[in-house]
């Protein structure tokens, strides 16, 4: 056998048993009672005592290696592979039974060469075709493995901690970028378009970041920067954006990440680049930005039952590349540029009596930041707060206090000018990705933690009472 190194634990021998079987990872989680999540840590595991990267290469090594077995009742590998068709019980007979027993059964083989020319074609054709579809699935099963080995695992990362804080250097994008959309279904991160230093891209980038693997998606029909993304009823809505002329576009195109697939949506009342795009989970807002001439204080909502967008009152001051988020059912809207200068400026928008509030204006100004929520704050990274102004940390908001508090970021006391950098809250984690840093677009990947949870198990008594 061959030198494995560290063996497989119980429960991956479980995991590798199940997938084996052809199980996907949400039914190896249903039928292990454990989470998703956890089947992807298991699966990472396995590959790496395994020495492979694929679900296939780790079901061949298992079996060669006696690590696993087959059930009585499933198919012997390595008998000749059978079609079953009801609708041709001659031709299962032939199948199932050895050329010398049909020969001498009373005078069978007689017989057979006895059927009419007619019948013993339709045989031979439906033989040749079972044959050919043998042939057929055997190449494409011999394709996929040859295209798993082709292209390789990334190599194993993990994730360094910057000092004593609560951040983390993660696996950094495929090229530096900055101005691109950037959302999260499940527990993968998608970023859109955006410029890198050769221009504009179309490309999208699947981060998951329980293996920290970058993987490529179906590119976005119209490349655009300076767009923003949101997620509805499980797609990417990804409004407007600045194309590679330099002018804003009033396209609107959704990805679905289930299909890899993109689709075109009502297009925007107007051209707007740089604007704010968050979702409720019901309806999907934009705030601001700028048309090509002018910064923009309007506000819409898009329904996608009726595929059509509808005004909304106006935000208090036009600005574009603002940050936001949905905290307690209000849509904040905060920072962001005139045009002019950067603004500290803090509101919130009542989608139910669909009004405007203040709400106390951050620590400073910034533009061209990024938010997350997270337990109902809004965390705002980085920006850049234009002049002489130094933004050397990020903030966060608590809409229970009214309040801003500081958030140590060593990235910005390196460079105080951290801008149009995407940011994605997964679980408990915060994602700052890509981004100017330096007047360059970055291919970083930090990743802050804000709580850091402890579970205590509470000790038995040396008597054993309660």
């Amino acid at each position: 056998m061959t030198d494995l190194g560290e063996p497989l634990s119980d429960r991956e021998l479980e995991v590798l048993e199940c997938v084996s079987g052809g199980a996907a990872n949400k039914e190896v989680a249903l039928k292990l009672d454990i989470s998703e999540n956890t089947v992807k840590v298991h699966l990472r595991n396995i590959y790496t005592k395994l020495g492979v990267s694929s679900r296939t290469e780790a079901t061949t090594v298992a079996f060669r290696e006696g690590l696993i077995t087959l059930e009585d009742e499933t198919t012997d590998l390595t008998s000749p592979l059978r079609t079953e068709s009801a609708e041709s019980p001659a031709l299962e007979a032939l199948a199932v039974q050895p050329l010398s027993t049909l020969e001498s059964e009373d005078g069978a083989a007689d017989r057979i060469r006895s059927e009419p020319r007619g019948r013993r074609n339709r045989l031979v054709s439906l033989g040749l075709l079972v044959l050919a579809t043998v042939v057929l699935v055997a190449g494409l099963i011999g394709l996929q493995a040859a295209s798993e080995r082709a292209a390789p695992a990334p190599a194993p990362f993990e994730e360094e901690a910057i000092g004593e804080t609560r951040w983390r250097v993660s696996r950094s994008l495929p090229t530096g970028l900055a101005g691109m959309a950037v959302a999260t279904v499940g527990l993968n991160v998608y970023e859109i378009g955006g410029e890198t230093a050769g221009g504009i891209t179309d490309a999208v980038n699947v981060y998951n970041t329980v293996e920290h693997t970058w993987q490529t998606a179906n590119p976005k029909p119209t490349p655009v920067a300076d767009a923003t993304a949101a997620v509805l009823f499980g797609e990417i809505y990804v409004p407007g954006g600045r194309l590679a002329s330099g002018q804003p576009t009033n396209t609107v195109e959704a990805y679905s990440p289930a299909n890899d697939a993109w689709r075109p949506v009502a297009a925007l009342p107007r051209p707007i680049a740089g604007s704010l795009t968050l979702s409720d989970g019901s309806f999907l807002y934009l705030f601001g930005g700028w048309d090509g001439q002018q910064y923009l204080d309007n506000a819409y909502v898009y329904d996608a039952g009726a595929d059509r967008w509808r005004p909304l009152p106006p935000m208090s001051q036009a600005r574009a590349f603002a940050a936001g988020g949905v905290v307690t059912g209000k849509i904040y809207v905060v920072g962001g540029t005139d045009g002019q200068d950067s603004l500290p400026l803090c509101e919130f928008f009542d989608t139910v009596a669909e009004e405007w509030a203040t709400c106390p204006g951050m620590l400073l100004p910034r533009a061209g930041a990024g938010a997350a929520v997270l337990v109902n704050k809004l965390y705002v990274i980085g920006g850049e707060a234009g002049g002489e102004v130094e933004v050397a940390f990020s903030e966060v908001y608590d809409p229970n206090t009214r309040t801003w508090q500081l958030v140590n970021t060593p990235m910005l006391e390196e460079t105080p000018a951290w801008a149009h950098l995407g940011v994605a809250q997964v679980e408990t984690r915060i994602y700052a990705l890509g981004g100017h840093r330096g007047g360059e677009p970055v291919a970083d990947n930090f990743v802050y933690a804000p709580f850091v949870y402890q579970t205590f198990i509470p000790a038995a008594s040396a008597d054993g009472d309660n």
